[in-house]
């Protein structure tokens, strides 16, 4: 992932309004589209995004360098979307719900259809497990900046994604062979 020149992650710390603007628009889609695929909804990663954003411009002046910017941004993306789910969690068991199954695709495309299928295959993972994963497989991180984004060993890293990627294929197996064993209804005249 492409990292911002250390002459404008100063002006930003320093509050220069392009700068961070600069920064926002760089990094706004990969945050979404990480933040999306750990929450599974749009209007919460958008809001997150913005969140993540706040916390960036507030936190520029401490950042220091000790690391790469983007490994930086992508731990407050992670802290905040983990924070996310686990508040979300707590409202649902204070208020329980019926459990909705997402749709796995309905279009006669069989493309999306796959894609959709996979999709719910990823949600159904633990948050460390699919944290781990889209940061390896949607942003393209190294294992050791992963390591460093979830604050744990590389090893644990390398197990987490090995462990996703076998969780979602089986998944993703066992739901299209249960797909294929259903009867296609006929087309009505």
């Amino acid at each position: 992932m492409l990292q911002p020149p250390d002459e404008e992650l100063r002006r930003a710390a320093s509050g220069d309004e392009r700068a961070l603007e600069v920064l926002v628009r760089t990094y706004d889609g990969p945050v979404y589209s990480y933040l999306y695929r750990l929450v599974g909804d749009a209007t919460e990663a958008e809001d997150l995004s913005q969140e993540v954003f706040v916390r960036m411009a507030r936190g520029l002046g401490d950042f220091g360098g000790r690391s790469r910017f983007s490994t930086w941004l992508f731990q407050i993306a992670r802290n905040v979307g983990i924070d996310h789910l686990r508040r979300r969690e707590a409202e649902r068991a204070r208020a329980p719900r019926a459990f909705r199954v997402p749709p796995a695709g309905r279009d006669a495309v069989e493309e999306f259809e796959e894609a959709q299928l996979l999709w719910c295959c990823i949600g159904t993972l633990n948050e460390d497990l699919r944290s781990a994963l889209l940061l390896r497989d949607l942003l393209g991180f190294s294992y050791k900046e992963i390591a460093v984004i979830l604050d744990t060993t590389l090893s644990t890293v390398k197990w987490r994604i090995y462990t996703a990627r076998e969780h979602v294929q089986a998944r993703f197996r066992e739901a299209e062979s249960s797909m294929q064993a259903r009867p296609v209804p006929e087309a009505k005249r």
